[in-house]
């Protein structure tokens, strides 16, 4: 019994966590970056964020090969960048961390916005791992521009991303996606609605 427990122990101690993380820069240096290293137009790492562009990679990801790569090309560049993280601890909390020039690296342990959580009364989540769901959001968003919508992702509770797309001004809710990583639903949305603006949770609450 206490072989048991030790090992237990053991497992939540090493438990692996969901990290996502940001490579945020101008539009312009990240722009030319992306172009010197040959990455493609429509690649669906690349997202807005905060006015700015954003290269995002996650636990889903395979390597962080591609993010090195841009930081080096920045780096030569004389480019400023900046590295933001979102690591999900526990279902109902998230540690922010930032790390930039010229200041102190920064976190923030906090929890949840439940502001950013589906209403209750919202229709289920398309399952874009299906053809169903994939063929359910596709009438869901068909006459949508996308220039009129714009994506958040985020990771779920149960350990799945969900995708809230919305119009962009009113922000009205058009359809709801889930998937198991967010990686999948950054390219389905990008299929169905190309060149949509793309969005990841990343801000502490308040």
């Amino acid at each position: 019994m206490a072989d048991k427990e030790a090992e237990s122990d053991s497992a939540e101690a090493t438990r692996h966590l969901h990290v996502t993380v940001l490579l945020v820069a101008s539009r312009r240096a990240l722009d030319m970056a992306l172009g010197e290293l040959g990455f493609a137009e429509d690649d669906d790492r690349v997202i807005e964020h905060d006015g700015r562009l954003a290269f995002v990679t996650c636990t889903h990801e395979p390597d962080c090969d591609d993010l090195f790569a841009l930081i080096s090309e920045l780096s030569q560049r004389g480019e400023s960048w900046e590295l933001q993280s979102r690591i999900d601890t526990a279902a109902d909390r998230v540690i922010y961390q930032s790390l930039a020039r010229h200041r102190p690296v920064d976190a923030i342990d906090a929890p949840i916005d439940e502001e950013a959580e589906p209403e209750t009364n919202e229709a289920p989540a398309h399952n874009v791992e299906t053809s169903e769901g994939v063929q359910a959001l596709k009438r869901a968003l068909r006459r949508i521009e996308p220039a009129d919508a714009f994506a958040t992702i985020r990771p779920d509770r149960d350990g799945r991303a969900t995708a809230r797309i919305l119009r962009r001004g009113s922000r009205r809710l058009l359809a709801l996606a889930s998937a198991a990583d967010e990686a999948t639903l950054r390219g389905v949305i990008r299929e169905i609605l190309p060149n949509v603006m793309l969005d990841v949770a990343m801000k502490p609450p308040g």
